[in-house]
């Protein structure tokens, strides 16, 4: 049958069921992994991710735990066909790659193991799991190495095409190879079995589908299935007014050295498709920040799918509506021998972000209210990681923690309301945070608090979600080494349409503390009672710190970005996060320009509207240049839609409070009035928490834009200059 006779006269109910066979298909991958896996990560916190594929590589369907993977998972399978032969595999047979130059790993951690399909002696496809192991060897414990300047000082590099699984046997070679060269080698093995059986899983439940249906009929409705989630998106995207669209961000440091480092992205939209275009990225550096090809088109498939495919079957056709490309030898593309081990949590989240900034940039001008309505502040988006490494007191027994609490990031702020706190990475809404039990119940470790970082969250018309903030103390170890990244400390994610940045994150140690005669004295151990000798702030990327027993190790997590100026947002609502203490009296006033009272609904009707004026006032008074306001705001804000800039048939943006012009420059920013400050400082006017990054060659600022009529507070951007 022709693909044309198959459009003409299909079973849409044969199409649905075969779809959804496959989606359930890798889920079930993913529960054989979780039960056979000995290790957090996946257990806990889902680091995982599973897909089937086609005899050519084109993925049919994808779980939900990582999106992120799915570049690497692609170019693995693809990498994979390149280098054996077909005839050459085996049912039974069983590949494993962990290396982000020649098989597209996110980084060597996320390793990925292959196992071909076979139905009736035909090669129909493949079964793909990859997951992140807890060490792979290298010079730092957990395959995080900021001191590296190689890739070959990060971990062993395994490369596609090596079979470790021959027929439904182990390799006993590369399991001894592999085993030499990892500190965990027990549970290492383990997982590596954990996803052969989650690959043996899919086998089965695809054989099964296609005995039931047929091969002609089931690769017939998988390629109908392709075609149809492509043009969907294609729809989609048609619906956005052709443009080019350009913008910046900062990788901070690359682990021996503090330099802000450029992701550069231009998005052109053209008819049914999107192109996005790296090049003006920095060259590659001799740090771990590089990101790998495979990783870089995972990070901006995570965004892309997110605000134009949400409901679109996840299968190879939605990759085909969008190009992704960037220079060789750039930090978003790098060759050999770059490192690479955090490159995905550092760069490649930036790419997700810049994607997530452009792809709003391009929505808003949409006339499809389905399509205009998919903006939203960027997400925290980054990975604030703890990996710890030791000797346990009463068994000796070396272990290595890396603590999945870092993924608990703020998600972006949406039209319909606030963004999710401890929502995690656009790239990994599967993810899960892991009990405090199961944490100290694996691991030495006790925690001492585990709550939402107030001042995480980007404040608007409707705010960011909210990072969390932990902090733990060693319980039974007397001293273990640290690693830690927080690749969002002082460039936090943007706003959009006034939204402010949201919160960074970061590490403290609390050196010889009271806690002893806390506990001993049973008072509750927390930020107000916990006195220490020293506080040492880590740096942004650091390995080898010492843990002892009685320090206190905190963390703090990003959180997402606002939408909408702050006064816009409704008094009660405001009102309402006073009362939960996610907003201090002080700052509900200052910030949101709500006078709380004791009323019946909870604030002074007159004397906000007269605190908010005085502020737009304020506001045109310290820009640049200084004007006064002519315009009255007469918005009646129902949710945060109503707090964007809209065009209008003639091309013109209005402002959302006073209806007044912003100008006819594919942005609204023409005619408005603007100040710049030391993102800091400002923020935490804002009572939002950024690391001080203002002096120097690259100090980080934050410009807000004003309506110049009435004040309102229209695009707010963070901007690197000295």
């Amino acid at each position: 049958m022709t693909r044309s006779d198959l459009r003409a006269d299909f079973d849409p109910i044969t199409l649905e069921v075969i779809r959804m066979r496959l989606d359930n298909i890798v889920e079930e991958m993913g529960i054989a992994m979780i039960r056979s896996s000995g290790s957090p990560v996946i257990t806990e916190a889902r680091d995982y991710n599973t897909a089937l594929f086609d005899h050519q590589g084109r993925f049919f369907s994808y779980s939900d735990a990582v999106q992120l993977h799915i570049g690497s998972g692609g170019v693995a399978v693809r990498s994979l066909l390149e280098a054996v032969p077909t005839e050459e595999m085996h049912p039974g047979d069983a590949f494993i790659s962990n290396d982000p130059h020649t098989a597209g790993s996110s980084h060597p951690p996320d390793t990925t193991v292959i196992s071909p399909i076979f139905f009736a002696g035909t090669l129909v496809g493949f079964a793909q799991s990859q997951a992140h192991l807890v060490d792979v060897g290298g010079m730092t414990p957990g395959g995080f190495a900021p001191a590296a300047r190689d890739c070959y000082a990060e971990a062993l590099r395994l490369p596609p095409g090596m079979k470790i699984f021959d027929r439904g046997e182990p390799v006993d070679a590369m399991r001894r190879l592999i085993a030499n060269n990892v500190r965990v080698p027990v549970l290492h093995w383990n997982d590596i079995r954990s996803m052969v059986a989650s690959n043996n899983t899919g086998i089965r439940r695809l054989q099964a589908t296609i005995e039931e249906f047929g091969l002609d009929e089931f690769r017939n409705y998988t390629a109908l299935s392709f075609e149809l989630a492509e043009e969907v998106l294609r729809q989609r995207i048609r619906e956005i007014p052709d443009g080019t669209f350009h913008s910046e961000d900062w990788v901070e440091g690359n682990g021996h050295d503090d330099g802000l480092i450029k992701v550069a992205c231009t998005m052109t939209v053209s008819g049914d498709s999107i192109a996005f275009d790296f090049a003006g990225s920095s060259p590659q550096t001799d740090g771990f920040v590089n990101c790998s090809f495979g990783a870089l088109v995972g990070s901006v498939a995570t965004a892309a799918v997110a605000l134009l495919g949400w409901d679109v079957p996840f299968n190879e056709g939605v990759m085909r509506a969008f190009d992704v490309t960037a220079p060789r030898g750039t930090v978003v593309n790098p060759d050999v021998p770059a490192p690479v081990s955090n490159g995905h949590l550092t760069t490649g989240v930036r790419a997700t972000r810049l994607v997530t900034r452009l792809l709003s940039q391009a929505c808003v001008r949409s006339g499809n209210l389905q399509v205009s309505r998919r903006v939203q502040g960027e997400w925290g988006d980054s990975w604030t990681g703890g990996i710890t490494a030791g000797t346990r007191r009463d068994t000796g027994e070396f272990f290595v923690w890396f603590n999945m609490d870092g993924g608990g990031t703020g998600t972006g702020a949406q039209v319909t309301g606030d963004g999710l706190d401890a929502g995690g990475a656009m790239g990994a809404v599967g993810n899960m945070l892991p009990d405090v039990e199961m944490n100290e119940l694996l691991y030495p470790s006790l925690y001492l608090w585990k709550r939402l970082a107030v001042d995480s969250c980007g404040p608007g018309t409707s705010r960011g979600g909210m990072g969390i903030d932990f902090a733990w103390t060693l319980w039974g170890a007397e001293e273990t080494t640290e690693t830690v990244f927080s690749p969002t400390a002082a460039v936090p994610p943007w706003g959009f349409a006034g939204g402010c940045p949201g919160g960074g994150s970061g590490f403290a140690i609390l050196r010889d503390t009271n806690l002893d005669q806390l506990l001993s004295e049973r008072l509750a151990p927390d930020s107000t009672t916990i006195e220490a000798a020293t506080v040492e702030e880590l740096p942004v990327n650091a390995q080898g710190v010492a843990l002892r027993a009685g320090d206190v190790l905190h963390c703090w997590i990003a959180g997402g970005g606002g939408m909408g100026d702050p006064l816009l947002r409704p008094a009660s609502q405001v009102v309402a996060d006073v009362r939960d203490s996610y907003v201090s009296p002080e700052l509900a006033r200052s910030l949101y320009g709500v006078v709380v009272d004791r009323s019946a609904e909870g604030w002074d009707a007159a004397a906000t509207d007269a605190q908010r004026t005085a502020i737009r006032r304020a506001r045109l008074a310290d820009a640049e240049p200084a004007v006064s306001p002519t315009r009255e705001v007469v918005a009646d804000i129902a949710d945060a839609a109503d707090g964007i800039p809209t065009v209008d048939d003639d091309g013109e943006w209005r402002c959302p409070a006073c209806r007044a012009s912003l100008g006819t420059s594919p942005g609204w920013t023409a005619e408005t009035v603007a100040v710049s400050r030391p993102a800091a400082a400002r923020l935490a006017d804002h009572g939002v928490k950024v690391r001080d990054r203002s002096g120097g060659e690259q100090g980080v600022w934050l410009e807000e834009h004003y309506c110049r009529h009435c004040g309102t507070q229209v695009q707010t951007q963070l901007l690197v200059k000295p």
